[in-house]
């Protein structure tokens, strides 16, 4: 049979030949020993578009989210705890921060004082949002509900509380599960007695406020 015939492809004209042999690589940077790594996005990674700004929502580190998966540690009753006295005030210990012992009949007062405490930290940082309140409430009670049960530890109670608020839905928020705790723990320890550094001055008038705003039959 007779070969195959081949079409015939014209050849580069000099002058596109010279064109591609003039295209250099891009050049290449040099090393910035202060520049911060790149690190690539895991599969994980979601970008979600709140009302008013655009934030992107990645997964909960490992060792946060194995410490929550444990739940609160059994923590004891300041009581159990050797000291001086039995007044009932909170104290440093080797084994960690300590609030006071709680009753039922306080219950609903330290809820009411979290809560408006918390609801006012949120406002103050990021407006008045809408779920703000019901964010408020859900710490404060899982909050008081621990320390009822009998966990006065302080790092129990941060786990326990961003461990609850994993359930709530963010959002609508500019905050997390961790931070929320965090700053139920900075309110506590404010109101028990103890110094907490690095405080802004809304943090530092903010239990005035609303104690004033309680006096005069408001509510943040």
């Amino acid at each position: 049979p007779p070969p195959t015939s081949r079409r015939a492809v014209p050849r580069a004209s000099h002058d596109t030949q010279r064109r591609r042999r003039l295209v250099f690589p891009p050049p290449r940077r040099a090393h910035d020993p202060n520049a911060l790594p790149v690190v690539p996005m895991s599969a994980t990674t979601t970008m979600t578009c709140p009302t008013s700004t655009v934030a992107r929502a990645g997964p909960v580190p490992a060792r946060l989210a194995q410490a929550a998966a444990r739940g609160p540690v059994a923590a004891r009753r300041v009581s159990t705890v050797a000291r001086a006295d039995a007044s009932g005030e909170t104290r440093n210990s080797e084994s960690g921060i300590f609030m006071r012992q709680i009753t039922e009949a306080e219950r609903e007062e330290e809820v009411k004082y979290l809560a408006g405490m918390l609801k006012l930290w949120l406002d103050d940082e990021w407006s008045i949002q809408e779920p703000h309140a019901a964010l408020g409430l859900q710490a404060a009670e899982k909050c008081v509900a621990m320390r009822l049960d009998g966990c006065e530890e302080m790092g129990s109670l941060v786990m326990g509380i961003a461990q609850d608020l994993l359930s709530f839905d963010f959002s609508d928020t500019f905050v997390n599960s961790f931070e929320v705790a965090n700053k139920t723990s900075e309110i506590l320890m404010m109101r028990e007695g103890y110094e907490v550094c690095c405080l802004s001055k809304e943090d530092e008038t903010r239990q005035a406020r609303y104690e004033e705003m309680v006096a005069n039959g408001r509510t943040p």
